[in-house]
């Protein structure tokens, strides 16, 4: 029977693009021959919560969150949010369901990326071709959630956002 594990995160990150029409683009990274599952896919920021040695409890999902988009990107947030969904997948290699929060990061349309050695590309991706270029249905799940806040912030809006670290 598979095990059901919550340490994890996915993190959607996000641009305002300066030219028209002035829609939003989506981070993807492409996993590279470094990594351990899924060598050749298109995902987005994807990590685990990590033990924090000497510390009595782990790091939270939030502090995973930034620590796995500086890894894998070098990016800082301009603007955080959790999205009202849980991202959740059957992990099929080590037979374990895996739930984990989904966090919006807002970036500048000029922000320069630095990828790590999980990933050997990125792009940005249109709104207009989300069902086109993410592949996993708990991906397009989480995009339609983020989108939707995005389209038309609810009263949830002020207690979702995360202050950030300065």
């Amino acid at each position: 029977m598979p095990k059901i594990r919550c340490d994890g995160i996915a993190v959607y990150v996000y641009r305002n693009s300066p030219l028209p029409p002035h829609t939003r683009e989506f981070l993807q990274l492409h996993r590279s021959s470094n990594t351990g599952e899924y060598q050749h896919s298109w995902q987005t920021v994807y990590g685990g919560i990590e033990d924090r040695p000497g510390a009595a409890m782990p790091e939270t999902a939030v502090e995973a969150a930034l620590r796995e988009l500086k890894e894998e990107t070098g990016l800082s947030p301009i603007n955080m949010w959790q999205v009202e969904y849980l991202e959740s997948f059957y992990f099929m290699p080590h037979d374990y369901v895996l739930v984990m929060p989904v966090f919006a990061v807002e970036v500048a349309h000029d922000a320069l990326i630095t990828l790590n050695d999980e990933h050997d590309e990125f792009r940005w991706v249109p709104e207009s071709a989300i069902p086109a270029t993410f592949m996993w249905r708990t991906q397009r799940e989480a995009l339609t959630h983020l989108l939707a806040e995005l389209h038309s912030p609810t009263a949830a809006r002020q207690f979702l956002t995360i202050k950030l670290p300065k």
